[in-house]
């Protein structure tokens, strides 16, 4: 029973990864640059929600960590494997969000 919750939170941390990934994306490349930095602030707006998609694709990626190596530990004769390639995949996701926001990719 406990295998079963964090198998679904597992694949709900992936989706939600990778949904908030590519909303922050689409955030940085198309809304990001349009909201203004007050005259003498180093950050605006802008940059808090920047901060706060930054935020919530961490604190998903490491739900996905917990249930990732929870699963592993819980199965380990049967389905570790695959939870760890569920992992590796969370992961591709965060490198990926991080990758392509800091680059000039979106630019």
């Amino acid at each position: 029973m406990i295998e079963s919750k964090f198998d679904k939170l597992l694949a709900y941390s992936i989706a939600s990864i990778h949904f908030f990934a590519f909303s922050g994306l689409i955030y940085r490349s198309q809304i990001y640059g349009n909201i203004p930095v007050s005259a003498g602030d180093a950050y605006g707006l802008g940059d808090v929600i920047d901060l706060l998609f930054v935020f919530i694709v961490v604190v998903i990626w490491c739900c996905a960590l917990i249930s990732s190596v929870a699963l592993t530990l819980f199965n380990v004769k049967a389905n570790w494997f695959t939870s760890l390639k569920a992992l590796l995949y969370a992961t591709v996701g965060l490198v990926g969000y991080f990758f392509v926001k800091d680059s000039n990719l979106l630019f």
